[in-house]
């Protein structure tokens, strides 16, 4: 029980602490946001370096897909994601200017290492040159640029792992905080039903009126549009695309260089730091020893250690041009004398060799024929974009002859605000075109906008209504509820404080019945608008049971009976893990002084057009 106690306050406490560390990753994701056009807008500057639109909202396309139905239907945890989106891309930037600040590096050894072991380019648990150089070409990015994003990340991991060093916490503290923390306490509640109360309540014109007037912008009925638009996709126009094994063969032909697989070998190595330990290593392998056995009880390199001292199967240019003349000149199964790289030594082995060769055809046919296609696909979309661009600008008075150009239905929406903005429109620059720029006070198309991938959309603002405020009338039967709610509240929690003395008391009263006992544990956080209140109530003494009146999350007025405390105990393993929670906490809380730190001195501009909200 303890343990699931542990476990919810990992996915509960510490969750809402620890907003984590930036990963590799992460890094490199929203880096390559940056790729997808040369002429870009900032969705934010920070000290004058731009995070790109495209940044953000590679971001939030990745994010967005977490959102449950209901969450991403919700205006407010859309809002909420978008800004913890903006906050997370501000730090990654801010730490990348500190790290440049603080002149960390990075060796070409260590990237290429990073990038031979990422899950990312693995194929049956080995690199895949191929499916490393494919990865690179369907995003745009050169070898080198991936290189640089792989440096950057890096760079701040190193940084991470500073402030980790310095996080630590006593035995003490560890004690005292679980004991608070797993803490558990043994109530009853009984609830007093506002219900009654607020049929008894009665509401005056001259209060509705001093409601309205102090609270008018409670009141307020958002800016709305009803827009039409145009769905253009890639996806769309796939299904009419067919591929001939003639088309097919002519592909290869002419690109056969693509299929031309470089020579491989397969290499394990040892590293250490000295020269003197190396030649003691090269000594045991002379005299019998295993290499495998000997990587994994000296290497130093933690990725390939535990694996026997395994490189995978690497091709020409991947490692230090010192390190790849030493296996180039070792016949397979043979092992080199310590070679010197970056300060520190290796023994490297030559486990197996794949020579230069063609792929055939038939292995390399379905890869061929998805190019095609998505040649095809590239073509033909941006061919049909260009035409219905030319087709909604000479048309401004509607969206059909543009529709009709692209083969697609012009689509309607009802009225929707800034904060209900439909699936299919909530891209950030769509928004902005229909509230913030010309079209949105209707008589004219967009341009094609791009909201991924193939695919864009075309919008038109068919009615526009300004922001406005409802009237008293429109706004009566909302204010009697709220008054009525609020008289009875205080009438209800009036009577229960006055239960609560009697009950102190000793007295028995009439209308209070409690439930049976709950066992709450702090951790747990079972109810949050009751949790702080329970844990906040003084312990009971000798046996008296303490008293408290608090509302819950219904809007209810409850009596909160607690009858006995018991301070949090954690087994020796439970206490390890509580442990960890506690340095990881710590090293947020380094991290986030740090930013809060940076943010301090920094210029930060949020482009806040685009991002449609007003404050972050």
């Amino acid at each position: 029980m303890v343990m699931e106690k542990l476990n919810g306050a990992s996915n509960n406490w510490a969750s809402k602490f620890l907003f984590g560390f930036i990963s590799v990753t992460f890094v490199i994701s929203s880096m390559a946001g940056y790729l997808y056009t040369r002429t870009d807008n900032s969705a934010a500057k920070v000290n004058g370096e731009e995070i790109s639109q495209h940044a953000f909202q590679n971001q939030y396309n990745i994010a967005s897909r977490n959102l449950s139905p209901q969450e991403a239907d919700s205006p407010a945890q859309v809002a909420n994601l978008k800004r913890q989106i903006l906050s997370s891309l501000i730090d990654q930037e801010l730490l990348r200017q500190y790290t440049n600040e603080l002149k960390l590096g990075v060796s070409d050894e260590r990237i290429k290492q990073e990038i031979v072991t990422s899950p990312n380019f693995q194929n049956n648990g080995k690199f895949d040159n191929a499916l490393y150089q494919q990865v690179l070409q369907n995003n745009g990015i050169s070898a080198e640029t991936y290189a640089g994003y792989v440096r950057e990340a890096l760079r701040l991991e190193q940084l991470q792992g500073g402030l980790a060093i310095t996080a630590f916490s006593v035995p003490v503290q560890r004690d005292a905080l679980a004991k608070l923390f797993f803490q558990s306490r043994n109530i009853r509640l009984a609830n007093l039903s506002l219900a009654d109360e607020i049929a008894k309540q009665t509401v005056t014109d001259a209060e509705i009126q001093a409601y309205y007037d102090a609270h008018k912008a409670d009141f307020t009925i958002p800016e709305s549009v009803k827009v039409q638009y145009l769905d253009l996709s890639g996806a769309n126009m796939e299904k009419s695309i067919n591929i001939s094994d003639v088309e097919i063969a002519q592909y290869y032909q002419d690109n056969k260089a693509q299929f031309t697989t470089q020579g491989q070998q397969r290499l394990a190595h040892i590293q250490v730091k000295t020269e003197q330990q190396a030649q003691d290593l090269y000594n045991q392998l002379q005299n019998g020893a295993a290499f495998a056995d000997l990587a994994k009880n000296h290497s130093i390199d933690p990725t390939s250690a535990e694996k026997g001292g395994d490189l995978s199967w690497v091709s020409a240019g991947e490692f230090p041009k010192v390190f790849e003349d030493a296996a180039n000149a070792l016949a397979v199964g043979q092992y080199s004398q310590p070679v010197k790289l970056d300060n520190n030594y290796h023994i490297i082995l030559v486990e197996e060799r794949k020579e230069a060769g063609v792929l055939p055809l038939e292995n390399v046919k379905a890869q061929i024929a998805a190019q095609i296609r998505q040649n095809l696909i590239n073509n033909q979309f941006f061919s049909v974009e260009k035409r219905v661009a030319e087709k909604a600008f000479e048309d401004p008075s509607s969206l059909k002859a543009a529709a009709d150009e692209a083969g697609v239905k012009v689509q309607e929406t009802g009225y929707f605000s800034r904060n209900n903005i439909p699936a299919a429109l909530n891209y950030p620059n769509v928004a902005s075109a229909i509230f913030d720029s010309e079209i949105s006070q209707g008589g004219s198309n967009s341009e094609p906008m791009s909201v991924g991938e193939q695919h864009s959309l075309v919008v038109r603002v068919l009615e526009h209504k300004a922001q406005s405020t409802k009237s008293l009338e429109e706004a009566k039967a909302e204010i009697i509820a709220m008054l009525k709610q609020q008289k009875a509240e205080t009438v209800v929690l009036a009577q229960a404080d006055k239960f609560v003395q009697e009950l102190a008391s000793g007295k028995t009263v009439d209308g209070v019945k409690f439930g049976a006992e709950q066992t709450w544990v702090f951790a747990e956080n079972k109810n949050p608008a009751l949790n702080n209140q329970v844990f906040s109530m003084a312990k009971p003494t000798e046996g008296k049971t303490t008293y408290k009146a608090a509302k819950d999350t219904k809007g209810d007025v409850v009596i909160i009976a607690l009858d006995k405390v018991t301070d949090g105990k954690l087994s020796e393993e439970e206490q390890k893990q509580f442990a960890v929670q506690i340095e990881q906490a710590t090293q947020v809380g380094l991290q986030s002084s740090l930013l809060n730190a940076l943010r301090a001195k920094a210029k930060i501009e949020i482009n806040d057009s685009f991002i449609n909200q007003e404050q972050y």
